[in-house]
């Protein structure tokens, strides 16, 4: 007799028999292991991946060569290509060839110059102390120069056959880049130093007189935005968004087509520097030493960290690093999603500019007092792979020795040994994360220990001399 309670039957020679499911417990056991086995699969397809080796610099870095120039570099190095631009207080503009590390020319322009090369689409512009405004060719031809009769105090901007600048009385001027005639000005009710940047067919720029100013391409004022304090910093234009600090201690988020306000985040210092962004990111250096990185979207404040210094000098983005140089010896690195320090290098003396990442460099300029001249250093990562046992040779046959490599320059290094007698050599390890390998000897005689370290795209080896003797 078959009892509804129990799912299996006694038959007469003693044994249980398990009875098949009723129809609905048979649905239900199907559903649940369709269930399981849908989410196993998920979640092999949702496994979290590897993260992809790091772009951009990557720290250590060491000093790989230099070039030297006469004179000290004027705050930024401007990058076309593979050629860098920049301009010095003895009044000379350079044109250097990064991958040949030569210098291509070099200009005389003026022996009071004040501004680092502006650069344009086919010309680049500098200013001296008495304010006038020079137009050089990418070659270095000297064009044209204008006595502008106030003092300049912004780089300039060139766009759509406009150079645009902004003076210490608050006209913005526009020239013409094949001549330096006069096209246009615009009188604001203070000094401009915000260089200008050009995007959805205006021109805009920020003001000491506490506003934000948008100009069409004939001059005319298409709107503007009014904050707490003066804007000296160039705004960030990206998605049709603005992006600005102020004097005020506040950096602000503004739609660039509705000039309305989406966030402002209060900040612990004035920012002078101009803004940079990864897509997703907003980072700025604020005068605190303070280096911000925000949600682009929501200007959620993700991290920040303390730089060695005041700066004045643009920040560099660099794959998933961003690197801050100061009025210090030291350039130090980010990582940009976390925050976390990467890495530094100390020059021994001021940094001068910016750093500027030409793959695989990273370049800094530093300045020769003794001398009178200016160095511009290349660094390139370290990679270094160095082997210890942790008994010193020569040992015992059956000695425990433990040797341990220490790999520098590599990420997600595999560690691989091999011994080596004579001619012979095995694999006693195979590659591994584990950096150590433990040896115990055998026979007398003598060996080579080595390591072979390697990651997606480095392979480099270290090895040891060690003596074995007998009981």
């Amino acid at each position: 007799m078959i009892s509804a309670s129990n799912s299996y039957v006694k038959i007469e020679r003693g044994e249980k028999k398990a009875l098949p499911l009723p129809p609905l417990k048979r649905l239900r056991t199907v559903g649940f292991l369709a269930l399981t086995l849908f989410f196993l699969g998920a979640c092999s397809l949702f496994k979290e991946k590897a993260r992809p080796y790091p772009s951009g610099v990557f720290f250590p870095v060491a000093r790989d060569g230099q070039v030297v120039y006469q004179g000290k570099v004027i705050d930024l190095v401007e990058r076309d290509g593979e050629r860098l631009y920049f301009s010095t207080h003895q009044g000379l503009v350079y044109c250097l060839d990064s991958v040949k590390r030569t210098i291509l020319w070099k200009s005389e322009v003026s022996p009071g110059l004040m501004s680092p090369p502006s650069l344009g689409a086919r010309n680049l512009y500098v200013y001296d102390e008495n304010s006038i405004l020079y137009c050089l060719s990418k070659e270095g031809s000297l064009l044209w120069k204008k006595e502008v009769g106030e003092r300049i105090t912004s780089r300039v901007a060139e766009a759509r056959d406009i150079a645009c600048f902004g003076t210490e009385k608050g006209v913005m001027l526009a020239l013409a880049p094949a001549s330096g005639s006069e096209l246009w000005r615009f009188q604001a009710q203070g000094a401009i130093r915000s260089t200008p940047v050009f995007a959805e067919g205006k021109f805009i720029f920020g003001c000491d007189d506490h506003m934000l100013y948008l100009l069409s391409e004939k001059g005319i004022l298409s709107g503007k935005i009014e904050v707490e304090g003066g804007i000296q910093a160039s705004p960030l234009v990206v998605a049709k968004h603005l992006y600005f600090g102020s004097d005020d201690h506040h950096f602000y988020c503004y739609n660039l087509r509705k000039l309305n306000r989406k966030w402002k985040v209060k900040t612990g210092g004035r920012i002078f520097t101009p803004a940079v962004t990864d897509g997703k990111r907003v980072l700025f250096l604020c005068f605190n030493n303070v280096l911000y990185c925000l949600n682009r979207r929501n200007g959620h404040i993700l991290w920040w960290q303390m730089i060695p210094s005041r700066s004045y000098y643009h920040l560099e983005v660099s794959g998933e690093r961003v690197v801050a140089s100061s009025l210090s010896s030291v350039v130090a690195g980010f990582d940009i999603k976390t925050g976390k320090k990467v890495g530094e290098f100390d020059a021994g003396q001021n940094l001068r500019s910016n750093p500027v990442w030409l793959n695989p460099y990273l370049l800094i300029n530093i300045y020769d007092d003794q001398k009178e001249e200016g160095r511009l250093i290349f660094l390139k990562k370290m990679i270094r792979v160095s082997l210890k046992p942790s008994k010193n040779s020569p040992q015992k046959v059956g000695e425990e020795i433990a040797f341990t490599a220490s790999a520098r320059g590599f990420y997600l290094p595999k560690y691989e040994f091999y011994l080596k007698k004579g001619n012979e050599e095995e694999i006693v390890q195979e590659k591994s994360e584990k950096e150590s390998w433990v040896w115990f000897p055998e026979k007398a005689g003598e060996y080579v220990v080595r390591v072979r370290v390697t990651d997606e795209k480095e392979n480099v080896s270290a090895e040891i001399p060690f003596t074995i003797e007998g009981s």
